[in-house]
């Protein structure tokens, strides 16, 4: 039936009956979704202006903890700084295992390594961490705890502007940190096998370092092998599928803006790329339940390595911690098997050729 609007609120049909329609005032949950919509929305511009600042400000410091004193944290070692340039002195760990009993009067990390390495097979493990927190976060100290459990003597280091490091990160400047320290290591023992091991972050770290040395000659003998546990397959990737930034992706335009502004602060780890040109034994371990870094990452590699790598070179192990485990992208080292898999891995023991 055709019917004629007389008010907004009321309507006359061809019956002559009327009908009343109430005006629907908007809801108080309508009025919570559209401020919710509009904080959501503020929050991506913000992200997207700040992506630059917030790509180069990987640096986190607790001034509360006391990063000179491993015994707070149950580990046997010692505290030291190395000075890599005017403006930048890194902090660093050598954590020893509990047998050995340590002394803190020396003065620099070559010192320690002369006096607590007594032969050239004595395993090295330079441990490089992610981008978050301090080389004390607990489930790294964990990790330390752990490996030295097995005999290794494990370095870390905080990054230039992590910790109680100064300076500012870069990707050259984090990259001449591990240089820098690798060299005091080689120079103390020129003749251990010294494996460089990456943690998320640190992975991009850790073969960067690699393809340094194996690109330039050097006096000093390579490491014997390299562990990238829970790694990303390149930067795009780890920025795509980051938990922050998987927010992006509810609008095409706002993660192109964030990838135009990751292009910007130039922050490139090819993973991919470095891990097949590498001619040492590489190890990469992935928890299935990672939701840091997915474990499709792994998956990516392994395609990448199988189609690109030489294969002269020698393999490349792809170990996966089942979901089962619950290890996710911090806790692999409390795999039950844990000790069975690095037990495993020959160059940990191995010196490497000149």
């Amino acid at each position: 039936m055709a019917s004629k609007k007389i008010k907004k609120e009321v309507f006359i049909d061809d019956d002559e009956e009327i009908i009343i329609v109430k005006k629907i005032k908007p809801s108080l949950l309508r009025k919570v979704l559209k401020r919710l919509l509009f904080g959501i929305s503020f929050v991506l511009v913000g992200l997207i202006a700040l992506t630059p600042f917030l790509l180069q400000l990987h640096a986190r410091y607790y001034p509360w903890i006391d990063l000179t004193k491993l015994d707070s944290f149950s580990l046997n070692g010692i505290n030291v700084y190395e000075q890599i340039e005017p403006d930048v002195k890194i902090g660093i760990w050598y954590v020893l295992p509990s047998a050995i009993e340590t002394s803190h009067d020396l003065p620099t990390l070559d010192d320690y390594l002369k006096q607590y390495v007594k032969s050239d097979d004595q395993p090295i493990i330079m441990y490089l961490h992610g981008q978050d927190g301090t080389r004390a976060t607990h489930y790294r100290a964990n990790h330390y705890r752990m490996m030295t459990n097995f005999g290794n003597h494990i370095v870390v280091l905080d990054y230039r502007g992590y910790g109680d490091s100064t300076g500012m990160p870069s990707v050259k400047g984090v990259v001449d940190d591990v240089l820098h320290v690798f060299k005091v290591i080689r120079k103390a023992c020129p003749n251990n096998p010294v494996t460089i091991w990456g943690h998320s972050m640190g992975t991009g770290v850790a073969s960067w370092t690699m393809h340094y040395l194996f690109q330039n000659h050097t006096d000093f003998k390579k490491p014997s092998g390299l562990v990238l546990e829970a790694p990303f397959y390149n930067t795009l990737q780890a920025f795509v599928s980051y938990p922050l930034t998987r927010i992006l992706n509810i609008n095409p335009y706002f993660m192109q803006a964030a990838l135009d502004s990751l292009a910007t602060v130039k922050l490139d780890f090819p993973n991919n790329e470095i891990i097949s040109s590498l001619p040492l034994p590489i190890v990469v371990i992935h928890a299935e339940d990672d939701t840091v870094i997915p474990y499709f990452h792994l998956e990516l590699l392994q395609d990448y390595v199988k189609q690109h790598r030489d294969q002269n070179f020698p393999p490349v192990r792809f170990v996966t911690v089942p979901r089962s485990a619950g290890c996710g992208h911090n806790h692999i080292y409390s795999y039950p098997k844990f000790e069975e898999i690095v037990s495993d891995f020959a160059f940990l023991k191995q010196t490497p050729p000149a």
